[in-house]
């Protein structure tokens, strides 16, 4: 790593999470995977017809919104509580 990537990674490292998480999506966003934006709307479309045929066959259960979302800020607070103490 440069001295200038470091230098850029330790005042990342710096922040505050919620900023460092950001940084991080469009850090992530911005390496290309080799993939054209045709064949990623492709591939979203065969996953949602291949979750879309298992719950019609029963193979999928499907949960409401608010329950799953109560589960994840659930999960989230055990998992900062974990950190924090």
């Amino acid at each position: 790593m440069s001295d200038e990537a470091s230098r850029i990674l330790d005042a990342a490292m710096k922040l505050p999470e919620p900023e460092r998480a950001v940084i991080a999506a469009i850090l992530a966003d911005s390496i290309g995977d080799g993939f054209s934006p045709e064949e990623i709307t492709a591939a979203w479309i065969a996953e949602a017809k291949r979750r879309a045929e298992a719950i019609d066959r029963g193979e999928l259960e499907l949960v409401d919104s608010e329950d799953m979302m109560a589960r994840l800020r659930a999960r989230a607070r055990r998992v900062h509580e974990r950190r924090a103490g």
